[in-house]
C-alpha cells in the first residue's frame, strides 16, 4: 500500500471542498463533507495518521483552497 501524503490528502480535500462550495454549502459543511470523502477514499486511519503527522497543515490547507477556488472563500 502506498503511504498517504499530506499533498495527496489536501488535493483531494481541496477539490471536493470547491465542489461542495459551488453547490452552495458553507465553508464548514464543505470541509466536513470533503474530509468524509477523503476518509472513504483513503481510509479513516490513514487520513487521521497523515493529519497527526503534519506540521503547518493550516497554512498548506489554505494555500490549496486559495489555489483551487479563490472566489469561493
Amino acid at each position: 500500500m502506498i503511504e498517504l501524503t499530506l499533498s495527496a490528502l489536501l488535493n483531494t480535500v481541496g477539490d471536493n471542498f470547491c465542489k461542495y462550495r459551488r453547490e452552495g454549502h458553507d465553508n464548514y459543511k464543505s470541509l466536513l463533507l470533503s474530509y468524509s470523502d477523503a476518509s472513504e477514499k483513503y481510509g479513516v486511519k490513514e487520513v487521521r495518521d497523515t493529519i497527526k503527522a503534519s506540521s503547518n497543515i493550516s497554512f498548506a490547507a489554505v494555500a490549496v483552497a486559495i489555489t483551487k477556488c479563490p472566489k469561493l472563500l
